[in-house]
């Protein structure tokens, strides 16, 4: 996994994102049906992408989603619930027979990954210069490919949507245009390694425990103000008082799931997702702690089998992202050592 991570933190890194089911809705009862399981308000443009999750009814984690609007239709990609089990839950929302059009394109079509912070200037050589200006939790037609910019590595990040038969031709180009840049294939390990360094979620690990996006430090992806599945919850949920949340740690480790959390020589939480950062030499993890010690800036001890050690709590990201520093007006991988760039 080591040379994936690092391609992803300084060059580019490319893989297939087979772990995203991809649903599409359209018909005139598509905004009612996804208003009523989206929690954050659907507040898009044409083009544009809403990052949100989709929750059970009581107000645990189903998926992580990203919902886009394509003209009076939405896509949707999602992690953690696939396109069927989406597909029945906004049926259940409007009534039989309404214009409500659901298409998995599971069997169809697929998605090209491409993280890192030059990921934009190989996208612009293998396919065309416009991608160069497309905004973050933004997409565009790029024929035959649909383009959309919503990364979880800190980094440039891009998916390439298309037909299932046209992809491994694309990949073939992109390695093949991809050696100027010292790319690298990577897989879902090292992307889920890379989103943890970063404060993104990941519906594998800690979205797998039946924790409210109140734990999960979520809540600025849902609305108060709206009802939707699981928001009766939700609401009862904030009222009570969340006793733990989930905080950053590092440490020397080893780290892993599981191992337990003390203050003082008392218990108050576990690791809910941890792994070896090659970036920063040391060990990243989660813990769900005491909602009282869920802060950064604390000191801890961790219990890896027989082993105590030391690690303290920090805000992410804890990687100083190349991506900040890189400008498609004045950089290139070409010339990056040209340039003077804080470490990592």
């Amino acid at each position: 996994m080591a040379a994936d991570t690092t391609a992803i933190r300084l060059s580019v890194a490319v893989s297939e994102a087979s772990h995203v089911s991809v649903l599409r809705v359209s018909g005139s009862a598509a905004f009612d049906a996804l208003d009523r399981i989206v929690p954050r308000e659907l507040y898009l443009r044409d083009g544009q992408i809403l990052h949100s999750m989709l929750l059970k009814d009581d107000a645990t984690l189903l998926a992580d989603l990203f919902v886009c609007r394509q003209d009076e239709s939405y896509l949707l990609l999602s992690e953690g619930a696939c396109a069927d089990e989406i597909s029945r839950r906004l049926q259940e929302q409007v009534p039989v027979g309404a214009d409500l059009e659901l298409r998995s394109l599971a069997e169809t079509h697929g998605l090209v990954a491409l993280d890192g912070p030059y990921a934009w200037e190989l996208l612009a050589e293998a396919l065309s210069p416009d991608v160069v200006g497309l905004p973050y939790l933004g997409f565009f037609d790029l024929d035959p490919w649909i383009c959309l910019r919503a990364g979880k590595t800190g980094e440039y990040g891009y998916w390439l949507l298309g037909a299932r038969s046209e992809i491994p031709a694309l990949m073939v180009h992109l390695l093949e245009v991809g050696r100027r840049f010292d790319v690298a294939r990577t897989d879902l390990e090292a992307l889920d390694q890379c989103a943890l360094e970063n404060g993104f979620f990941n519906i594998r690990r800690e979205g797998a425990l039946e924790l409210t996006p109140i734990e999960l430090q979520l809540q600025w992806r849902a609305s108060y103000q709206k009802d939707y599945v699981g928001a009766a919850a939700l609401r009862q949920h904030r009222t009570e008082g969340a006793r733990a949340r989930v905080t950053t740690i590092v440490g020397d480790g080893p780290l892993a799931e599981g191992d337990s959390v003390f203050l003082d020589g008392t218990r108050i939480g576990r690791m809910v997702n941890a792994g070896f950062s090659v970036t920063r030499g040391d060990w990243v993890a989660l813990a769900l702690v005491e909602e009282r010690w869920a802060h950064p800036g604390l000191n801890f001890n961790a219990a890896h089998g027989d082993a105590r050690l030391d690690v303290h709590s920090i805000s992410p990201p804890v990687i100083n992202n190349r991506s900040l520093y890189v400008h498609s007006q004045r950089h290139s991988y070409r010339t990056r050592d040209e340039q003077t760039f804080p470490a990592l």
